[in-house]
């Protein structure tokens, strides 16, 4: 049974960093810290999140990355300028790096872990285009020195309508692009993979060169993840999805690669890719932490393969192959299955759904195989409160006690969903709480990206 509780009261001071307390009289253990950004259509912000004991939000800051959010409204006709992608956001060390999708920097922040709190350093090129994921490992025999891989996506080709009752097509960014011999079969450098430097010590982070770049046929990086041993690099493509028809006639299947990781010099090799027809909008991944598996979500599906909302992909070392595939929440319904976390403690991977708004919770097998855990091979999963509007649902954050999972309303209602974590994994939602720096409304207002944390 779904719980619902009201907010807490909150207050909140707009003042250059924009802070949220609780109410008066209440006194509540911290935990941790939340950070989400706004990506609305200005500067950017970074919006800490206090987290308590019992798995309530209090005190909110927001603070300024001096660079371009990437929301546009005017763009992408009744997309709204929306984009996805996954790990926009990482905590290294003491250092929080965030994205900069409007800027094409990345932020690097001082990260205080005694009170959460951020102090800017420096802002840097991300080398590409539209910097939308961020991925790290330590360098071979070092402690305090990591390549960092930034995912540059370039943009989110896509096309729109086009059958009988559907309105007349429509093509992002322009006509020409999806025509033949047209922009989507160039290989752009700034639509790109990118390795950088960055030491812990200093908090420098410092280009090194392009890893890869890539045609816009397959799409632009949506996430970019080492698996965890660092010796192979995965990132996922966004295809080129056809939206709100019957028969996507011009979708372009996504990618997903994966490259041989040398940790000594931060070169890749061997690269290998698969790709489905039918299967757009590759957007969130995770690895498994004990097999070259690889759980990818997947939102723009042809209606002969309404069950590959994930799919479940097995790296040999010289080519990818497709081991499993699974709807999401009911199955057949069109819920847009963006966003993937696995919380190893539990063996539980959870899909997030843009377009339905719900959590899916599938088991993980210790040979890396995934299985649905509901009677008669049914997916169990959660909704967020109930009237949410359709396409809002992207980022997840579990604790490291695995007792709360947390999930951002991205796109239209600009808050975080909390979860309760059942022993057996499943999800029981609980409450929601508004981001109180998200001060304009309507969707593609806002398009936050990332969502990381720490425990006190």
């Amino acid at each position: 049974m779904k719980r619902f509780s009201s907010h807490s009261a909150l207050s909140f001071l707009i003042a250059g960093m924009i802070t949220l307390t609780a109410a008066p009289g209440v006194q509540a253990e911290t935990a941790g810290y939340l950070y989400t950004s706004l990506n609305g259509e200005d500067t950017n912000h970074v919006v800490c999140i206090e987290r308590h004991e019992d798995g309530s939000l209090g005190e909110q800051r927001a603070y300024s990355t001096n660079s371009l959010g990437g929301a546009n409204r005017a763009a992408g006709g009744d997309a709204a300028g929306d984009f996805d992608s996954q790990g926009a956001i990482q905590i290294i060390g003491d250092y929080l790096l965030v994205v900069n999708a409007g800027g094409n920097t990345v932020s690097v922040f001082d990260l205080d872990k005694n009170n959460g709190a951020l102090s800017r350093k420096e802002n840097v090129d991300s080398r590409g285009t539209r910097p939308v994921s961020i991925a790290y490992v330590e360098k071979a025999g070092s402690r305090d020195e990591y390549w960092v891989v930034v995912g540059n996506q370039w943009n989110n080709p896509n096309v729109q309508k086009g059958g009988a009752n559907e309105g007349p097509i429509e093509m992002y960014p322009d006509a020409a692009f999806h025509a033949r011999g047209g922009g989507h079969e160039k290989k752009f450098a700034d639509r790109n993979i990118y390795l950088f430097s960055f030491s812990t010590k200093t908090g420098k982070l410092r280009a090194e060169r392009s890893l890869d770049s890539y045609v816009g046929t397959n799409g632009g990086p949506a996430t970019v993840a080492f698996n965890s041993d660092g010796t192979r690099l995965g990132v996922s493509t966004w295809g080129i999805a056809h939206f709100g028809t019957a028969t996507p006639t011009h979708q372009k299947p996504s990618r997903v690669y994966v490259y041989d990781f040398d940790r000594r010099t931060g070169t890749t090799s061997n690269a290998r890719y698969f790709e489905e027809e039918g299967v757009a909008g590759s957007i969130g991944f995770s690895w498994d932490s004990n097999t070259p598996t690889l759980f990818v979500s997947n939102f723009n599906l042809t209606a002969d393969k309404r069950d590959h909302s994930l799919t479940v992909l097995r790296d040999d070392g010289s080519r990818i192959r497709k081991v499993g595939n699974f709807g999401t929440g009911a199955g057949a319904d069109i819920d847009e299955a963006c966003w993937t976390l696995v919380d190893p403690k539990r063996g539980r991977l959870y899909v997030s759904s843009f377009g339905g708004n719900f959590i899916s919770t599938f088991a993980v097998n210790k040979n890396g195989t995934v299985s649905t855990i509901g009677s008669m091979n049914e997916t169990v999963y959660e909704a967020r409160r109930e009237g949410t509007p359709p396409g809002d649902t992207k980022d997840m954050y579990i604790t490291a006690d695995s007792r709360y999972l947390y999930n951002l309303g991205a796109y239209q209602t600009f808050g975080v969903a909390k979860f309760n974590v059942n022993d057996d994994g499943t999800l029981e939602f609980d409450d929601e709480f508004k981001v109180r720096a998200a001060t304009k409304s309507g969707p593609g207002a806002y398009n936050f990206l990332g969502l990381a944390g720490f425990d006190m």
